[in-house]
């Protein structure tokens, strides 16, 4: 196995997909994480992507908000992500985007390099930004705009965006959960 090494990774794997495992827990992209479970290779995906790239290299992956939450070994390989500071940003899309799928979305930016100079982790949630477009929602010029702009300056936006501690993910209270309403209040005020 020769391994290529790229600059860059964007990837939109199906969700949940079977794998199999079975005597991979030695292969170089998954020993220091961890192996995604049987029936959900989504961490397998992300994994394999994050090992492609160069220690400069950058991932963007779109996966279902479950492998923010869900416990097992997709939370012990979540905690490693968090513990090895590969983990960017977080970016929440609304739901019913995607064919073939109603669940909402997110978009996970992953790196090596900037690992170590990372003081948390960038949580978007973009989910209320889109228009109605028959049985799908779409993402208006707008919405993507606003995401770019904000991710890029990377502000804390009440309702929207904010910087989020590693300390705060990885208090006892939160566990290593990366579910976004858990660090952003999106809820809207009633009159």
């Amino acid at each position: 196995y020769d391994p290529l090494f790229v600059d860059a990774v964007v990837s939109n794997p199906p969700y949940s997909q079977a794998w199999n495992p079975n005597d991979k827990e030695n292969n170089p992209r998954f020993s220091d994480y961890g192996l995604a479970p049987k029936g959900k290779a989504d961490y397998a995906f992300l994994l394999h992507d994050l090992y492609h790239i160069r220690n400069d290299g950058i991932v963007t992956i779109v996966l279902p908000h479950g492998v923010l939450f869900r416990g097992g070994e997709e939370g012990t390989i979540r905690k490693n992500l968090i513990d090895h500071n590969n983990i960017d940003a977080i970016i929440g899309l609304p739901a019913n985007l995607f064919y073939g799928t109603g669940i909402p979305a997110c978009i996970i930016v992953l790196d090596k390099e900037g690992a170590t100079a990372r003081k948390g982790i960038f949580m978007v949630d973009a989910s209320k930004g889109f228009r109605k477009d028959g049985p799908k929602n779409r993402l208006r010029e707008q919405d993507i705009h606003r995401i770019v702009d904000i991710f890029t300056r990377q502000v804390d936006v009440p309702g929207y965006a904010r910087m989020v501690s590693v300390s705060e993910i990885s208090y006892a209270r939160n566990d290593y959960n990366l579910n976004l309403p858990r660090y952003i209040d999106s809820t809207e005020v009633e009159d």
